[in-house]
């Protein structure tokens, strides 16, 4: 009896960055507030790199419905230590309210990994986005 055997090479799984949420949260200082985002990796593969980037833009909104001027536009890279895998979230700081704008409404744009420097497997769900409002410093989610 003679048997044959076929190699069969494994796919090897890649991860995929997304950012789940954005939120405020208290700084060291008393009112002061920064935005954070998370940031998962939802694929099959860890990141193992210790640098990644997230770029940001903030839009001033005409009556609370059209993006129209750009206020903030940003482009970070984070440096973290060990790797980003499944159902580890990492929050990341992109903003300081001290900086924005006391009154209005706003839409955030964030993408991570901009320029893809991480392999990933999906890359058109690296961008999101979420509109807030503020009135004298007090900021909420639309």
């Amino acid at each position: 009896m003679l048997t044959t055997c076929i190699p069969v090479l494994a796919i090897e799984g890649k991860p995929d960055l997304v950012i789940e949420d954005i939120f405020l949260w208290p700084s060291a200082y008393p009112y002061e507030y920064h935005f954070e985002c998370s940031i998962r990796n939802i694929g099959d593969s860890p990141i193992w790199k210790d640098e990644f980037e997230i770029h940001v833009k903030i839009y001033w909104m005409l009556f609370g419905r059209i993006p129209l001027l750009p206020i903030f536009s940003h482009t970070t890279s984070v440096i973290r230590d060990g790797y980003l895998f499944g159902e580890l979230k990492f929050n990341m700081i992109f903003a300081s309210c001290d900086i924005l704008p006391k009154f209005g409404s706003y839409r955030f744009y964030l993408t991570v990994n901009p320029h893809k420097i991480i392999d990933e497997s999906d890359y058109d769900n690296n961008k999101y986005s979420e509109d807030w409002k503020v009135f004298f410093g007090q900021w909420k989610v639309i």
